[in-house]
């Protein structure tokens, strides 16, 4: 049985049958934890070389907290679903403009993402220690093999593998 609380909200819009269609996912961290009320507005403002391209206005109608529950395997989920509709103004054209200024000249230009590389770790020369008290790989407790111990290993491995690398030894198969 797993617990998972989704770091999103989900945006659902009414259709003209009745139900629902999912359009937008919002990441809970871009909303700075907090999740639009009801009479919010989203806007979302397209442009293309600092000119609107478009607006879209949708407004908060609804708000559900949902605990989702898999019955077959236990598995539960937690997540926040807001229902919008579209929203048409007189004057979105005026507002597309104010909101493209202040993108433009008062907020940064918007960086594009940058590709993370992955950590790297500085060789870390092993233990000068007895062999008694050497670690013994053929330890078959469970609880000694902790998910932190395995991972420090890992680091140590790769961090022995990098220094016979650079030395011009062949790794061990």
């Amino acid at each position: 049985m797993e617990e998972q609380a989704l770091e999103e909200v989900y945006v659902l819009c009414p259709v003209s049958n009745g139900g629902y269609q999912h359009i937008d996912t919002i990441p809970l961290s871009a909303l700075k934890g907090v999740v639009p009320n009801l009479g919010d507005r989203i806007t979302l403002d397209l442009c293309n070389n600092d000119e609107s391209d478009g607006l879209a206005i949708e407004e908060v109608v609804g708000r559900h907290f949902v605990r989702y529950i898999n019955e077959s395997n236990g598995d539960e989920a937690y997540a926040w679903f807001i229902v919008v509709q579209t929203v048409e103004l007189d004057h979105t054209s005026k507002l597309a403009k104010a909101i493209g200024a202040v993108f433009r000249n008062e907020l940064r230009p918007i960086a594009p993402p940058t590709k993370t590389l992955p950590a790297v770790y500085d060789p870390v020369s092993p233990p000068n220690l007895p062999k008694s008290k050497r670690i013994s790989h053929k330890i078959k407790d469970p609880a000694f093999w902790t998910p932190e111990r395995k991972e420090e290993m890992r680091k140590k491995r790769e961090a022995r593998l990098e220094r016979m690398k650079r030395m011009g030894i062949a790794a061990p198969d």
